[in-house]
C-alpha cells in the first residue's frame, strides 16, 4: 500500500480544512439553522432539527465553538436563559451556503417537497392533488387515522380540513411535528373558536388553483423563521379569517379570540 501523501497545493489544503469543520452530520445543519434563525434557544434548535438527540445536539454546538464558528451567550439569569448564535466567522460561511446552494440546483436533482393533503371529500381530495402533483409530492388521506399516520411522516406542509381532527386542535398538536407548516381548511363561517387551532394559515372552502398554490408557496418561503415570528403571522392569518365573517367588536367579546388580539399587541410592543 502507497503511504506517500498526496501531493495537494496549499490552497486546496485549506479548503479541505474548512470542509472538516462542517464534516460531522449534524454540524452543517445547526450552521443553516442558525444562519436562517439567528439567535436561538436550546429547544427552539431542537425543533428545528428532527431526529437530532439532545446530547448529540450539545456536543454539535461544542464542535463548532470549538472551531470558532458557534456561541453560547446568556441572556438572563432568573430564569436562566440562554441562547446560541453564529461567530462572525459562522456568519462569513452564508456566502458559501448561497453558492452550493447555487451549484446543486444546477447539478443535483432538486428535491420535491411533500404535501399532506386531507380532506373528507375525495373528490376535492383528487382535486387538490391535480392542483399540487406538478410541483409537489402529495400524499393524500381522507380520515383522521390516515391523516394522524401522514402527519408521523413529518412532510414538509399539511393542508386540512379541520373536520378530519373532529374540530378538536388537540390533535393536531399532539400528533403534527413542529417543523411541518400547517395549511388549515375551513368552511364558509367558522366558529370563533377557530383561533385556538394552531396553523401557520387558513384557507376558505371552496378553494381556487391560484389561491392554494399561492398559500404553499408563502409557507416554503417561511421555512426557518423565527418561531415568534410564525406564531405572529398564524394569528394574523386567523384573526383576519374571523375578521371577515364576524365584527371586530363581536370578536373581542369572545374569549378565545380576545386572548389572540392581546398575543398580537404583544409582539406589536
Amino acid at each position: 500500500m502507497d503511504d506517500t501523501p498526496a501531493a495537494i497545493p496549499p490552497s486546496s489544503r485549506a479548503a479541505l480544512d474548512a470542509l472538516s469543520m462542517l464534516s460531522n452530520k449534524w454540524e452543517p445543519v445547526v450552521v443553516v439553522v442558525l444562519l436562517e434563525g439567528g439567535s436561538l434557544r436550546f429547544s427552539e434548535l431542537e425543533g428545528r432539527i428532527p431526529g437530532i438527540a439532545p446530547n448529540m445536539l450539545t456536543k454539535t454546538f461544542r464542535s463548532l465553538a470549538a472551531d470558532g464558528l458557534v456561541t453560547r451567550r446568556v441572556i438572563s439569569e432568573s430564569p436562566r436563559t440562554v441562547t446560541y448564535e453564529l461567530t462572525d466567522a459562522g456568519w462569513a460561511l452564508q456566502p458559501v451556503f448561497d453558492s452550493l446552494r447555487t451549484w446543486a440546483d444546477e447539478h443535483i436533482d432538486a428535491v420535491r417537497p411533500t404535501i399532506l393533503l386531507g380532506d373528507g371529500d375525495r373528490r376535492l381530495v383528487e382535486l387538490y392533488r391535480g392542483w399540487l402533483a406538478a410541483r409537489f409530492d402529495v400524499v393524500t388521506v381522507t380520515d383522521r387515522k390516515q391523516l394522524q399516520h401522514g402527519l408521523a411522516d413529518m412532510p414538509d406542509i399539511a393542508i386540512f380540513d379541520i373536520e378530519l381532527c373532529d374540530d378538536e386542535p388537540r390533535t393536531l398538536i399532539t400528533h403534527c411535528p413542529t417543523t411541518t407548516r400547517r395549511i388549515a381548511l375551513v368552511g364558509d363561517r367558522p366558529a370563533p373558536s377557530f383561533g385556538t387551532w394552531p396553523c401557520d394559515d387558513v384557507l376558505r372552502k371552496p378553494l381556487v388553483k391560484s389561491e392554494l398554490l399561492t398559500a404553499v408557496t408563502r409557507q416554503l418561503e417561511r421555512f426557518g423563521q423565527a418561531e415568534s415570528a410564525r406564531e405572529r403571522e398564524g394569528i394574523e392569518a386567523r384573526l383576519a379569517l374571523l375578521e371577515s365573517v364576524y365584527p371586530k367588536p363581536v370578536l373581542e367579546q369572545d374569549v378565545t379570540v380576545a386572548k389572540l388580539y392581546d398575543k398580537l399587541a404583544s409582539f406589536e410592543e
